[in-house]
């Protein structure tokens, strides 16, 4: 789940959200600590070491997803400001440093770095004993990947539920121990992020194996008996991504239970949204992240839901739309497809410019992915039934792979078409250009070398007739 296009947008509510929120007993937004409209928050970085920092930084955004890139060159003794949109108390995370700092709507932090090699740094201002708080919590504390690994190994995955309680008491102990140094109202609303994120673990570690694994896990009921201790509207919640995941996956659970056919989820899972958020806002904000969601995988399906689909606040509907029309624009329908060169199993560079001339569908896939490597019995076929007499040119684009994985699926799968690897560097070009945030995706283009469909059909799905239209 992995620059991208950033929306001032991003989680907007306008209109009467707070007021909304403050007549609704049901759900109260903490409005000194989240805000449906967002606002700025300030981080100055100071650096006191002896080098030039060159400092890259990284602000997820949730529904919609998004993210938003900063490059900070700092001299000795020099001080630099990042300013950036935050609907609700969160992390700006370096890749260039093992370093967080947290900030909200309308805080100021400022983080002094005194050295990098260990790294050390100190906090003033806004969010300073917070901020104290995670850069120990984030060295000592049980991170998800162990959640993950602990899953990958169960047998019985019955016993997940209570391993997960486990892991997660240790983050609660940690917290208590440093109940003294933070504030009431934060170490509340912390302790709720925590809850939540367990909660969330325990639907998603699940998910995710299975979706590795490409079968189903079997699990009791009883599994899900935590959903019991987790509420879904609380006055100590803040707006918080570990709270708004576990909320999508509590829908789609929710949606399973009442009807089992997945190829209907979305449409259940809006269904689920109407009866679990009756007249409150935040059901919009998770009717935006399903339907955005539901884009990238099928711009037909989409619109079918989204004509249907009946928003508290119409604003919200507009917003969503304006989102997708900017975010799901490249590459340009109409426009010049960029251009790449990439390696194939042979270690020949292969650049799209030498197909004009032909029709070139392009299939993104990665190892891990389980839905794009059932698609390559279709795209074999694909390939063999028109590439000799129709001139289409399929190609293959593993990407967020290692190489030596990527030549061992190849093998495996007897891959028939161009088959061409992305490293790192490759895939940042593809997610801009090429707006790739969920695999498997497609894209159609022309001989002429322009885009005929952004968000192609995948091979399985395809007729003769949509290989006919475009020759």
């Amino acid at each position: 789940m992995k620059g991208f296009i950033v929306f001032s947008a991003v989680f907007l509510i306008i209109n009467s959200a707070s007021g909304q929120s403050k007549s609704n007993n049901n759900y109260l937004l903490d409005t000194t600590s989240a805000s449906f409209k967002g606002a700025i928050g300030t981080t100055i970085i100071t650096n006191h070491t002896i080098d030039t920092l060159k400092l890259e930084s990284k602000i997820i955004y949730n529904l919609p997803l998004a993210e938003k890139i900063f490059k900070l060159i700092i001299p000795p003794g020099e001080s630099r400001t990042l300013k950036a949109d935050f609907n609700y108390p969160d992390f700006i995370r370096f890749t260039s440093l093992p370093l967080q700092i947290f900030n909200a709507p309308g805080k100021i932090v400022r983080c002094e770095i005194e050295s990098v090699n260990p790294i050390k740094v100190t906090f003033k201002g806004d969010l300073y004993l917070e901020n104290n708080y995670y850069q120990d919590y984030h060295k000592h504390a049980i991170s998800n990947n162990t959640y993950y690994r602990i899953g990958s190994q169960l047998k019985d995955f019955n016993q997940f539920p209570k391993l997960a309680d486990s892991l997660n008491q240790i983050n609660v102990s940690y917290l208590e121990k440093h109940s003294t140094s933070l504030p009431p109202k934060f170490k509340k609303q912390e302790y709720w992020r925590l809850m939540y994120n367990n909660a969330f673990m325990k639907y998603h570690v699940l998910f995710d194996k299975e979706f590795k694994n490409g079968n189903k896990i079997s699990v009791k009921a009883d599994y899900y008996d935590f959903k019991k201790n987790i509420p879904l509207n609380s006055p100590d919640m803040i707006l918080s991504t570990e709270y708004l995941w576990y909320a999508i996956f509590n829908l789609r659970h929710e949606a399973l239970i009442r009807n089992k056919d997945e190829k209907k989820l979305v449409q259940n899972m809006i269904a689920a949204t109407d009866s679990l958020y009756k007249n409150n806002e935040l059901g919009d904000v998770l009717k935006m992240r399903l339907l955005y969601d539901q884009y990238q995988q099928s711009k037909t399906t989409f619109q079918l839901l989204s004509a249907n689909t009946n928003f508290l606040n119409p604003a919200n509907k507009t917003i969503l739309d304006s989102i997708i029309i900017e975010k799901f624009q490249l590459p340009l329908v109409g426009g010049k497809a960029p251009g790449f060169k990439l390696i194939n199993m042979n270690s020949d560079t292969v650049l799209l410019k030498s197909f004009t001339g032909h029709p070139v569908i392009i299939n993104f896939w990665a190892t891990w992915c389980v839905p794009c490597i059932k698609e390559f019995p279709s795209e074999n076929n694909l390939y063999k039934n028109y590439s000799k007499d129709k001139g289409l040119v399929v190609i293959n684009i593993c990407v967020d792979s290692k190489l030596e994985d990527w030549k061992q699926v190849s093998i495996r799968s007897n891959l028939q078409m161009i088959n061409l690897y992305a490293n790192s560097l490759n895939y940042e070009y593809f997610k801009k250009y090429y707006n790739l945030y969920a695999l498997p995706r497609s894209v159609f283009i022309g001989k002429d070398m322009k885009i005929i469909n952004n968000n192609y059909k995948r091979a399985s799905l395809l007729t003769a007739a949509d290989i006919e239209n475009y020759n």
